[in-house]
């Protein structure tokens, strides 16, 4: 073997792995947004590099296809490996990268060819030395540009798809792996039946452009579901503002009954200490006795065990309070209501409600609590929030809110309404985990 030709199989082979390179680096680009942590990323895209070049290195060779969805499966058991949570949404990135792959190098290898056709010109072929430098220059050229178009791709889609931390149902797969599937299946059919030679130039203009109709495709159907994704949303965060009026609404009846009975009792304060006093006149300290006794039972009955200095926040903590009871959770209460302040009562009640509710949902151990402290500096009002959780808190690096593995549509929402209420004030949301404690603390300017 002459050294000219020793250099193009080493530049050729070189080249190859550096593609597979490329394409680790941008799968792991794509998955990034989807994983709790970099560094999963970055295992998934090193996993599907590393399998892809000793499937091209291992004698025997196999079919490039299959080489690539063998690298394809190892990235998504890596995913899976990594974080259980959502497998469904890790089917969609591995057929879509799978297929984003093969429609981006496809690509690129069509504007390849056009410059292959310089190189095969007689006049540089006789200069065998020119002709491998810009043998290389090709192969520069065509790594960046399968780069390029690789990245653009899957950007494109990562920027169209907006509900990443949500559980993706599988209607909702099918719905956005069929464009790749068909993408996929097209390339096979170009692949596997080339026309005439001298059609090769309409061909190759036929097979780009179907190519990057099929990338559209596939981005088109994204946006599609997004925008029809962020409609149900919406619908559902509607719908549950609407349940937590009423809610409130009634909370609201049951106070101003409370109030009647209280003032009812205040009325006829008057005759019970008459009666006490004729008791007592009459020496009949039993009757008088168990007379105050019944008058207690009721007062206490009618007097909230919780006082905020506000009666919406009052009865809110009491039901939950409540329910914590029978679910044998230690509830501790130490909320007081800022005074003076343009604090809107509902916007705290949005914020209890949502707060309590995600506790209650993740709250475990075997001596399961919930927390609540406040805490007051200035115009700085401090709602602090703790729960116990044998478990790991992830979340998501885009918003700072916990991942979430409910499955059905609208959970979440009751999150983004406690961060929607808190930027209303100027203030945000804090999630933190210390050992087997999760404290979500939410600030909000009050003046």
């Amino acid at each position: 073997m002459s050294p000219v030709e020793l250099c193009w199989n080493i530049t050729s082979y070189v080249s190859i792995v550096v593609q597979f390179v490329a394409a680790g680096i941008c799968l792991g680009i794509f998955v990034s947004p989807y994983v709790p942590s970099r560094s999963k990323a970055v295992k998934a895209g090193a996993v599907y590099s590393v399998a892809v070049t000793v499937l091209y290195i291992m004698p025997p060779r196999i079919d490039n296809i299959l080489a690539f969805f063998i690298g394809t499966l190892a990235a998504f058991a890596v995913m899976c490996a990594e974080d259980r949570r959502n497998i469904s949404q890790k089917i969609f990135l591995s057929v879509n990268f799978f297929s984003l792959r093969w429609l981006s190098v496809s690509m690129a290898g069509i504007i390849d060819h056009f410059f292959d056709i310089v190189l095969l010109n007689p006049e540089i072929a006789a200069k065998v030395w020119l002709q491998y430098v810009l043998y290389v220059a090709v192969r520069i050229l065509g790594i960046l540009f399968s780069f390029l178009f690789l990245l653009l791709s899957v950007r494109a889609v990562n920027r169209a798809y907006e509900s990443k931390d949500r559980y993706m149902e599988k209607r909702e797969l099918v719905m956005l792996t069929v464009p790749s599937l068909s993408g996929i299946a097209g390339y096979a059919i170009f692949h596997f039946y080339q026309v005439k030679s001298e059609m090769a130039g309409f061909y190759d203009v036929l097979c780009f452009l179907y190519y990057l109709i099929s990338v559209m495709a596939i981005l088109v159907t994204v946006i599609i579901f997004q925008n029809w994704k962020t409609s149900q949303e919406e619908q559902s965060g509607h719908e549950l503002l609407e349940s937590q009026i009423s809610t409130i609404k009634t909370h609201i009846g049951e106070i101003e009954k409370l109030y009647g009975d209280i003032r009812s009792l205040r009325h006829d304060m008057g005759n019970h200490i008459q009666m006490i006093e004729r008791l007592m006149g009459t020496e009949n300290t039993a009757g008088a006795s168990a007379y105050l006794g019944r008058l207690k039972k009721e007062w206490q009955e009618l007097t909230p065990e919780i006082r905020t200095g506000n009666p919406v926040s009052d009865m809110i903590l009491l039901e939950k309070k409540k329910e914590a009871g029978m679910r044998g959770i230690r509830f501790e209460c130490d909320f007081r209501y800022p005074e003076n302040t343009k604090l809107d009562a509902f916007d705290v009640s949005v914020i209890l409600y949502n707060a309590l509710n995600n506790c209650m949902e993740s709250v475990n151990g075997e001596k399961p609590y919930i927390r609540i402290q406040t805490f007051r500096k200035n115009s700085i009002f401090m709602l602090i929030i703790s729960n116990s959780f044998e478990g790991r808190l992830l979340t998501n690096p885009a918003d700072g809110l916990p991942y979430t593995t409910k499955q059905g549509g609208g959970h979440g929402i009751g999150l983004k309404n406690m961060l929607r209420v808190a930027k209303k004030y100027m203030g945000d949301l804090s999630f933190e985990q210390n050992g087997n404690e999760v404290t979500v603390g939410i600030m909000l300017q009050v003046a």
